[in-house]
């Protein structure tokens, strides 16, 4: 009996052993098979290429000499005839500006005695100067010095209405038509002397050149040359100053409807772009659409041109720069690539069903790249001559096995 329980024993460690070993060779030599389950995702073809920004801008020059004043931030969109900016010259002096305010005065001073009804009499206005002299003498005389004070106080105010309606603050007696005259010529100086500029377009404004503004524009995208690309520095020059001289650019607008992004590539690359084809460009924290506008080449290089109306934070002051191109962008149901086989012509994967046995599925694939690929799912429909049918695909979620070609329809998979 002791025999047979250690027996007994000396094969269940044995069993127990041969297990692990089993475990052992075959977690080193032998890989279990390879699956995923499927979801969604994206996939994008893109690169890295050398660009150029081509805007359709306008620089504006002063038009005049003097302090400047701006009323609009760099990167703000205005519409046309919008005030940008001011320039003083230095014909106004201040006392013009205070001539101005006391003809304001004395002209509010005679319209009020004419529409009050009850109407200033200058007699009445000589009665009562000539009253207040004669208190001030009996005050003198009485030594109350607070009085007198007070009566000079009302005199001098009496004595100034009387002058600024018939006397020599009237400008010599002038009329209130010669007090309008007046005016209306100082204020006309002062307008003259103030040169306002505004924009001749809407679109952005930047106090920023770089010189290529005139050069550089959409009419003269034909004639672009490799060799010039390469001669362009992007250093920008400040425009935004106190003070200008004639004829100095004081701002720039830029068209921001529509502007163009020139993608520098060789032949061969440049076959990849189709015209008319809509394309995205990443600047690193904004991702904008475009479309392929044109093509244009110069001896070994290519130039796609893509149009865009499409704002980017500061596209105004670029003007050379490298970005990725997204050509092609996909999304669906996202797989490796090798796990597609294909069976009598048709691309598939294979899924495993509910007892792990593996099917073939046809599938539809969208896009694909070096390493995955889209495709379509749940169903796709075929089309054969007048006829539709609809195919069921991969689904969400499904399992299925990767490195395709080393199974076939049928086998178990543990």
């Amino acid at each position: 009996m002791k025999r047979k329980s250690k027996l007994y024993r000396i094969v269940f460690f044995l069993v127990i052993s041969l297990y692990f070993i089993y475990k052992l060779i075959y977690g080193l030599f032998i890989k279990p098979p390879d699956t995923e389950i499927v979801e969604y995702g994206s996939l994008s073809t893109e690169r890295q290429y050398e660009c150029l920004i081509i805007r359709n801008e306008m620089i504006v020059k002063s038009t005049g000499e003097g302090n400047i004043k701006y009323y609009v931030e760099e990167g703000e969109k205005v519409e046309k005839n919008y005030k940008i900016c001011e320039i003083y010259t230095s014909d106004v002096s201040d006392k013009d500006r205070e001539k101005i305010k006391e003809l304001n005065d004395r002209i509010a001073d005679i319209k009020s005695s004419k529409s009050n009804m009850f109407e200033i009499d200058i007699d009445k206005l000589n009665h009562d100067i000539n009253m207040l002299i004669d208190d001030i003498r009996d005050a003198r005389i009485q030594g109350d010095f607070e009085k007198i004070k007070k009566l000079k106080s009302t005199l001098e105010n009496k004595i100034n209405k009387k002058r600024r309606i018939s006397g020599d603050k009237s400008f010599s007696g002038a009329n209130l038509e010669k007090l309008h005259g007046e005016k209306e010529r100082l204020e006309k100086k002062i307008k003259n002397s103030i040169m306002e500029i505004n924009s001749p377009q809407s679109g952005i404004v930047s106090y920023h050149i770089d010189g290529y503004e005139e050069i550089l524009t959409p009419y003269n995208l034909a004639n672009i040359k490799y060799e010039f690309i390469k001669s362009i520095e992007s250093n920008l020059n400040k425009l935004k100053y106190d003070k200008v001289i004639y004829d100095q650019p004081v701002f720039k607008i830029t068209d921001n409807t529509a502007w163009y992004i020139v993608i520098i590539t060789d032949l061969q690359d440049a076959n990849t772009f189709n015209t008319e084809s809509d394309i995205f460009i990443d600047f690193s924290d904004e991702k904008i659409s475009g479309r392929v506008f044109d093509k244009i080449y110069d001896e070994n290089k290519s130039f796609i041109i893509v149009r865009t109306n499409q704002y980017v934070n500061g596209f105004n002051k670029i003007r050379k720069l490298g970005l990725n191109i997204i050509k092609e962008q996909y999304e669906g149901l996202k797989i490796n690539r090798d796990s597609i086989i294909e069976k009598e012509g048709q691309l598939g994967v294979y899924v495993l069903d509910i007892n792990r046995k593996a099917v073939f599925k046809p599938i539809k694939v969208l896009g694909y790249n070096e390493d995955y690929a889209i495709i379509q799912n749940h169903f796709f429909d075929v089309k054969k001559g007048d006829s539709t049918k609809r195919i069921y695909t991969v689904k969400l979620y499904d399992e299925i096995l990767r490195h395709g070609k080393k199974y076939r329809e049928g086998d178990i998979i543990y």
